[in-house]
């Protein structure tokens, strides 16, 4: 058989949830020999797509491009799309299930822009909507549609089956459990994802001011890049934390991996209704716990091992931060536990197993 996997990014060694689950699956579907070439919707030209699309028999997208989905159509190639996403602006902040109708209604009404909206932003209102019917085009036009969380294809709310594959994780088979020596000194809690107001770094930093007030034996590195970046560094300066805060900037997959691996803890602040969070699985893989926000599929991948407060609670982070530097064995025997979670429920064999089913 020979699959083509697309993908809607720039650079192979973006910080991507999407291009870790490619690279995964694609080195097990060829352990299975099976044929696999990997695309760009972006970087890659549209007489790329017809050739790359021409060689499969099978297609697996992994965003809403409906232009893409019409030439697989066109050549009679079967898809299966994987939605790593929110479908719905409505649904990016706060989150209620509701009915497919009534999800549309509420998306189009908050749509709707405000009397004194400027008209170029008024006008902008019906790209939002071709947008919106641009994702459910190619929601209708694919043959089968599978979700990274349980949580993701529940907030979809389509009249169509979707169904929950995970995205899988590569655990070394030879690890050793993780001792405090492993650690590095003082203790280090670890942010890995993009600089912007969604993923909360600004929450961490908050809760770092909150802890040092009780214990200064800590720091806090932040991997990422993004346009909150020059702000964040002022916000440390300004709570006089920047002396415990690590700004590493852009880190490839594996400086990632080795920092996580090191850490006491990975702290996943997200304001935004996370559909699945890679880097809590990318922890758990080097028996790293999580302390996470209580926001869209972050529990779900998280598990019950994980440490949990509630969406923008500041204090709520700073407790969950102190309780591991009170007992950093039982922070330890978390990650130890998140990482037997991970290998049991998000294994790439288990992965791949689901999409030829559906091939």
């Amino acid at each position: 058989m020979k699959l083509l996997i697309q993908h809607p990014h720039t650079y192979p060694d973006e910080i991507s949830g999407i291009l870790t689950y490619i690279q995964i699956i694609k080195s097990e579907l060829e352990s299975r020999d099976i044929q696999v070439r990997v695309i760009s919707t972006v970087s890659n030209s549209v007489e790329e797509w017809f050739q790359a699309i021409a060689w499969a028999n099978v297609v697996h997208m992994n965003s809403n491009s409906l232009r893409f989905a019409l030439i697989c159509k066109m050549l009679n190639r079967k898809i299966i799309l994987k939605y790593h996403y929110l479908f719905y602006q409505s649904t990016h902040d706060q989150y209620e299930p509701m009915s497919f109708p009534q999800r549309l209604k509420v998306e189009v009404l908050r749509s709707l822009p405000k009397a004194n909206t400027p008209l170029k932003w008024k006008l902008f209102t019906a790209v939002k909507w071709a947008r919106l019917a641009t994702r459910l085009t190619t929601s209708c036009l694919v043959d089968h549609r599978i979700s990274c969380s349980q949580f993701l294809a529940e907030s979809y709310s389509l009249p169509m089956q979707i169904l929950t594959s995970y995205n899988p994780i590569q655990i070394s088979p030879h690890q050793l459990p993780k001792q405090l020596a492993d650690l590095k000194q003082p203790y280090h809690f670890v942010f890995a994802g993009r600089l912007t107001p969604d993923k909360g770094a600004d929450l961490l930093i908050q809760a770092a001011h909150q802890l040092r007030q009780i214990r200064d034996d800590f720091r806090i590195q932040i991997m990422g890049y993004g346009n909150q970046a020059e702000e964040l560094q002022q916000l440390a300066d300004h709570l006089q934390v920047s002396d415990q805060v690590d700004f590493l900037g852009h880190c490839k997959p594996a400086e990632v991996v080795e920092h996580l691996r090191s850490a006491l803890a990975l702290v996943v602040p997200s304001r935004w209704q996370e559909p699945a969070g890679y880097v809590v699985l990318e922890a758990a893989s080097v028996q790293t716990g999580a302390i996470a926000s209580q926001v869209g599929g972050l529990p779900e991948v998280t598990g019950s091992q994980g440490l949990f407060f509630a969406a923008e609670d500041v204090t709520g982070l700073a407790q969950q931060m102190q309780a591991c530097l009170e007992n950093p064995q039982a922070a330890l025997e978390r990650g130890q536990k998140a990482c037997e979670y991970v290998a049991e429920k998000f294994s790439a064999a288990k992965a791949v197993d689901e999409l030829l089913s559906l091939c």
